[in-house]
């Protein structure tokens, strides 16, 4: 396998900003390297709203997850990035920090909190996130929330199946990180690893949450 240790990692696809006073929506793909449709979906989604950009009512940044892993098509290089965001680790891996990061994604983290810690701090109103994912088998989409009375309000918008529970019984993800620091989240398995499908059902999801947190009309 190449060695995409070193690569300089990109992990914005793409950022608008309207009104910078409004909500923020923060969007991840492929925080596993070999889910690929949810960094695609962030592209085509994208392509579609850029001549609108200026009138978005909000801020809206669109995040491939764990770049080096997605550039060789495996899940991860060294550690899985999803459940990497424990405190220790965020700690060690914070921006200006005197410890070299280590692993592969030590580096992704680090890069990624370089890019969240000023959105989050410049926030003047609401922010979301979500984290796009897929499954190696055909299945129905559905969604994962942390069990908040605003983490249900936010996934009950969505014409999906929602699941609980399910992030209870894991640690060390993002979401579970960014909950902790008062953001809205929502997780979202869309269909098997690189069908069209997928993409095409990341896509209206992406679609929906712009209209849902009063960023687009």
């Amino acid at each position: 396998m190449p060695d995409h240790s070193n690569v300089d990692a990109d992990h914005v696809i793409a950022s608008f900003i309207g009104d910078d006073a409004g909500p923020t929506l923060i969007v991840f793909g492929s925080l596993h390297g070999n889910e690929a449709a949810g960094a695609e979906s962030l592209k085509r989604v994208a392509g579609e709203i850029t001549e609108r950009a200026t009138q978005l009512k909000g801020r809206v940044y669109f995040l491939a997850g764990n770049t080096r892993a997605l550039a060789a098509g495996v899940r991860f290089i060294d550690a899985d990035l999803n459940r990497h965001w424990t405190g220790e680790n965020v700690v060690r891996n914070l921006p200006d920090t005197a410890i070299p990061p280590q692993l592969s994604e030590d580096k992704e983290q680090a890069e990624l909190l370089k890019i969240l810690l000023p959105v989050l701090d410049s926030a003047r109103d609401e922010v979301y996130a979500l984290d796009l994912h897929s499954t190696s088998a055909q299945g129905v989409p559905f969604a994962t929330v942390g069990d908040t009375l605003r983490n249900r309000a936010f996934a009950q918008k969505f014409p999906i199946t929602v699941l609980l529970g399910i992030e209870e019984q894991l640690e060390g993800t993002l979401l579970e990180h960014l909950n902790n620091l008062g953001v809205v989240t929502l997780g979202f398995e869309g269909g098997q690893h690189y069908a069209e499908s997928t993409v095409a059902t990341h896509s209206a999801l992406v679609t929906l949450a712009l209209v849902h947190t009063g960023i687009a009309d």
